[in-house]
């Protein structure tokens, strides 16, 4: 997955595409019978946050809710 969106990246780097994979965290959903501790409504907070990124964000990054850092980038 890692290779495949760094090479997706790549090849619309001249687009006003960004490629980057997020990852809402372990979520309290139907899926895992409500076991995970995250609240829908933070999954979909970072999820939007990411997708609707301006001409000028990032692109080519791992990006979860689970990273405690401030940008939430995991350095793959």
């Amino acid at each position: 997955m890692n290779a495949y969106i760094v090479h997706l990246a790549y090849e619309l780097k001249d687009t006003p595409f960004k490629v980057s994979v997020v990852d809402p965290g372990w979520t309290k959903t139907d899926f895992n019978r409500h076991n995970g501790p995250g609240k829908v409504e933070d999954a979909a907070a970072i999820v939007v946050k990411h997708t609707t990124i301006g001409q000028d964000g990032p692109t080519r990054k791992f990006f979860s809710q689970d990273i405690e850092t401030t940008g939430q980038e995991n350095p793959w």
